[in-house]
């Protein structure tokens, strides 16, 4: 039987937590009636054993303390809530002590998982230096900010490496926990687990559900004001020295700038924010797909579909049959 602990924390969310022991017990019971044991046991722990208020005012009652946790294989890192980034900051750096219980727990072979506003506990802690993780998409630029050393896929809903478990939004727990239940179960139970839960097969990508927020998150004046020019100019043709010159700067520095402070170059950040426009089009209008593309200032609709498929991991058609209100 795999064990497995949750740490619960002030603040965290009830549903990350109940929610994810629920997909190991819908396993348990599809292993009891197949007449074999539970693939999973689980423990609520806190640091000193006490109750733990969620974000929601859900009272959480912990079976354990962290020694208990550190007893277990897998050791999941619920998110927490927070009102905004400053307090989100203070929060990390006031979690000296279980960032440094992390460390000791993954130094000592265990597995950590955590997911969405988590994952930057992992981080802190050193555990993810040179590892691939995931995160939810609209802290992408913060969390490349913060953690250089961390090998972010913002597009991924998860990532695995050894000891290593990462989820990217909130709702990714499924796809974590189902993860487990494959590896632990074998994939009959989880696409039965998948079945009962009516999930469809892995999103694979957070692509389809990002918006212009992930670029936000910082304060470099010269990259802002590119993004506001650009942004008013979204359809002109685009040229590198009429940005760099609108800046007050040299294209050299303005390449650089982006992809230190965004991660991307001046021209992709532009088909972004061109995909995300068009992107809206396609969920609040019925405007014909050639129509959309040339507002957005392309002519060539073929080039587009090939950068709206590499993008977004889907078609224009198939994007908008999924998110046009019915």
């Amino acid at each position: 039987m795999h064990q497995i602990s949750v740490l619960l924390s002030p603040h965290c969310y009830a549903g990350s937590v109940t929610g994810f022991i629920d997909i190991l017990l819908f396993a348990n019971q599809l292993a009891e009636r197949k007449g074999q044991a539970a693939l999973f046991g689980w423990t609520l722990c806190s640091q000193a054993s006490e109750p733990v208020q969620s974000a929601s005012g859900i009272l959480l009652h912990a079976q354990g303390d962290w020694q208990l946790a550190g007893c277990a294989d897998t050791i999941i890192v619920p998110p927490l809530a927070y009102s905004s980034l400053k307090q989100f900051q203070a929060r990390l750096a006031s979690e000296t002590v279980l960032q440094q219980q992390l460390s000791a727990w993954h130094a000592a072979g265990k597995q950590l998982l955590s997911f969405c506003t988590g994952i930057p506990l992992l981080a802190e802690s050193g555990v993810l230096n040179e590892r691939p993780a995931t995160i939810s998409w609209w802290l992408t630029t913060w969390f490349r900010n913060r953690y250089p050393r961390v090998r972010l896929q913002p597009y991924a809903t998860m990532t695995t490496s050894p000891g290593l478990l990462c989820g990217g939004a909130s709702t990714s727990y499924i796809e974590l926990a189902l993860h487990l239940v494959r590896q632990y179960g074998g994939q009959e139970y989880a696409l039965a687990c998948s079945r009962l839960l009516l999930t469809g097969p892995q999103h694979g990508s957070q692509a389809p559900y990002m918006t212009m927020q992930s670029f936000a998150g910082h304060d470099d004046a010269l990259v802002l004001r590119c993004q506001y020019w650009l942004q008013d100019n979204m359809a002109a043709p685009f040229d590198l020295a009429t940005l760099a010159a609108h800046a007050r700067s040299s294209s050299r520095t303005v390449i650089r700038r982006f992809n230190q402070v965004l991660g991307v170059s001046p021209l992709r950040y532009l088909q972004q924010l061109r995909l995300h426009a068009a992107r809206r089009w396609l969920e609040g209008s019925n405007l014909p797909l050639e129509q959309i593309i040339q507002q957005l200032g392309y002519s060539d609709s073929a080039s587009f579909r090939r950068l709206f498929q590499r993008e977004l991991h889907c078609t224009p058609a198939a994007y908008r049959k999924q998110f046009q209100p019915t």
